[in-house]
């Protein structure tokens, strides 16, 4: 005989199975990341890349190939650079997007004050007194803290004296307002979230601009420390062309036994050891162009890395600090951001104590409603036109959310204020250390011009002396060897002045030249 109750305590065991599964969310499951990235533009410039790069785009059909490079034919100048910055580097870019975040905060806070729609039905389908009651309100709340609302309401069927929402057969019109005398009366969590909203719009702006001085500042160190690569591996380059240079001459010399073969040994020892020094100027050149490209982009907003062709001609030095300290710290204090920045945090806290107080209050609010019957029945205890007056009272006794609340702005208060003034002292003494740095960096760069002039003078006067046969091999390549350390240090100290200009630039609040976009 077959048991009937198998099936039945199957079917039971799957919807017990299957019922909690369908009571839980799916599980989320993360989206696998984008592995693929193509190579920037003047990449295949840098050594190793140029045959890996020939053979993928040879394998790949013409279509799927990378475009055409971008890379500048002519010089790149640090406009170039800071031009590429505020139009097209992301993370310039992704500072701009605050203002798009501050405006819908602020579209989000003022959708509490939207008109709202309350629709309510009610039957009582048991008891002694049986009726339906149906209204629709629209309710307004307004900027001082008051709410309006108004609607319409009806009911049938038969309601107790004492019902409030009974009404005349064709039903009745309402209009009534909630006033806050105490809690809510001067501000309430609504106002209060659209007044930090429109701070937090006035605040993107000195977001961005502090945003803008550190990318500007950084590309231009950037753009700096290419440059100064690129030269010292044109001094590495030019050492080992004279060691080169020099090679077919001593050759003849030995040949005719003017010369000791260990000297033509020796200058192929020092040429071996040259080209080391170039390699490495190379590798730092590439690397200085790489950390370059994130800031300088072509028009489809890839990196470009730039190449020797595009290094800029020498230029003259800067020129000295035209303006006295006083001036520059008094024009840092008006251009810098931190202190508007600093300014707009005290009014949100502010904002923040103000709603806190408020909250402390008792909530004691007046309740006005007036009634228009549209018709004379059936109840004879109803007025053609009604008012009603009440007051509502609420007060939490120990008031601890309020008071608790309160002290964290009161703290915040002091800090920011702190803060504000020990900035006040750090923008001071960041405008005196980069003056300085200024100041340091010319009396460097004018030791290290004179340094170049002096090496230059020992190398001429040491292959004078050679071609006379006064001279050795030996202090022509110690003469050398002066002259390309002279011309790094040189280098170097512009490096060294064209850094402390940039961090002077950026301690007075220059936002660059180039104007970014909108």
């Amino acid at each position: 005989m077959t048991d009937s109750r198998h099936p039945r305590s199957l079917a039971l065991a799957v919807c017990a199975t299957l019922l909690p599964l369908g009571c839980v969310p799916a599980p989320y499951r993360p989206p696998e990341p984008e592995h693929r990235h193509q190579l920037p533009d003047g990449a295949d410039a840098i050594a190793g890349a140029s045959r890996r790069t020939a053979r993928r785009d040879a394998a790949q059909p013409p279509a799927a190939r990378s475009p055409a490079s971008s890379v500048p034919d002519g010089a790149i100048t640090l406009d170039t650079v800071l031009d590429s910055v505020t139009r097209r580097y992301p993370p310039f870019l992704r500072a701009l997007l605050q203002r798009d975040l501050a405006s819908g905060r602020l579209r989000q806070a003022l959708g509490a004050f939207d008109t709202g729609l309350k629709a309510k039905v009610e039957d009582r389908l048991l008891g002694y007194y049986e009726a339906t009651v149906a209204q629709g309100m629209l309710e307004q709340p307004l900027a001082t803290g008051d709410t309006v609302y108004g609607g319409y309401r009806w009911s049938d069927g038969t309601l107790p004296d004492y019902y409030t929402d009974r009404t005349q057969e064709a039903g009745e019109l309402v209009l009534g307002a909630r006033l806050p005398l105490l809690r809510g009366r001067a501000t309430d969590g609504r106002r209060a979230a659209v007044r930090k909203a429109q701070i937090d719009i006035v605040l993107a702006e000195p977001d961005i601009a502090q945003a803008r001085i550190g990318f500007v500042r950084a590309a231009s160190l950037a753009f700096f420390t290419w440059e100064a690569a690129g030269r010292k591996l044109s001094i590495a380059r030019q050492l080992l062309r004279l060691a080169e240079d020099r090679q077919a001459g001593l050759q003849r010399a030995v040949e005719r036994q003017f010369l000791a073969p260990i000297a033509l040994t020796d200058n192929e020892r020092l040429i071996a050891q040259r080209r080391v020094f170039e390699a490495r100027a190379q590798r730092a050149f590439q690397s200085a162009s790489l950390a370059l490209s994130l800031y300088l982009r072509g028009d489809d907003d890839r990196p470009v890395v730039p190449g020797e062709p595009n290094l800029p001609a020498p230029t003259p030095p800067p020129s000295d600090l035209a303006s006295e300290a006083e001036h520059d710290v008094a024009l840092a204090m008006r251009r810098r951001p931190e202190p508007r920045q600093l300014q707009l945090r005290l009014d949100r806290t502010a904002t923040d104590l103000a709603l806190a107080e408020n909250d402390r209050l008792p909530q004691l609010d007046i309740l006005v409603e007036g009634r228009s019957s549209l018709s004379s029945g059936p109840y004879r205890d109803r007025e053609n036109l009604e008012l009603f007056i009440g007051g509502e009272l609420r007060l939490p006794f120990q008031r601890r959310a309020a008071l608790g609340k309160i002290e964290q702005a009161t703290a915040e208060l002091q800090r920011l204020q702190l803060e504000q003034r020990f900035q006040r002292e750090r923008i001071c003494n960041e405008v005196l250390d980069a003056r300085s740095a200024v100041v340091a960096a010319q009396t460097q760069l004018a030791s290290t011009e004179r340094n170049v002039r002096l090496a230059r003078e020992l190398v001429a006067a040491e292959q004078r002396a050679f071609e006379l046969g006064r001279s050795d091999l030996l202090r022509i390549q110690l003469r050398e060897a002066q002259l390309a350390d002279a011309e790094t240090l040189a280098v170097d100290a512009r490096l060294g002045l064209e850094r402390a200009r940039a961090d002077h630039r950026a301690a007075l609040g220059e936002m660059g030249a180039a104007s970014g976009p909108h």
